[in-house]
């Protein structure tokens, strides 16, 4: 784990990939397997098009995280983006309608997912801004 810190600029591009196609995993079922999908996390589904649709959504929702996986530097502002309000919204919903409100508790799948995105990237993305503010580069989001 230690190494994948070791150089973030170059591990950042790496952790938004591996999270977008973990989030394919979950795109492609259920877009196209919804029912079964469902019955292997022990969600109930009663209508099918939502389950498509939501799909739909968090597929859109990756490819938004496409430009901060190509380059970083250049779209920073979608790399904190991918953490607040996507990824931290993400964990924090599911965690919340499981513990809270009695939701199945095969959505905490969906909440362990956007978390641990949300941890890496973000450590990563801090790393990143405290080496360029202790080499003298102005901090934005570029």
């Amino acid at each position: 784990m230690t190494a994948l810190f070791a150089d973030p600029r170059r591990a950042l591009p790496r952790v938004i990939w591996t999270g977008i196609g973990l989030n394919m995993l979950f795109v492609i079922p259920l877009f196209f397997f919804p029912t079964t999908l469902f019955a292997l996390l022990g969600i109930p589904l009663t209508d099918t098009i939502l389950a498509r649709a939501s799909g739909m959504l968090l597929f859109i929702i990756s490819v938004f995280y496409i430009p901060a996986a190509w380059n970083p530097e250049r779209y920073r502002a979608n790399a904190w983006f991918h953490c607040v309000p996507s990824r931290l919204c993400g964990a924090t919903f599911f965690t919340v309608m499981v513990l809270r409100f009695g939701a199945p508790i095969g959505y905490l799948s969906i909440a362990i997912v956007d978390a641990v995105f949300l941890v890496l990237v973000l450590i990563l993305l801090l790393r990143i801004t405290a080496s360029e503010r202790a080499a003298g580069k102005p901090i934005g989001l570029y």
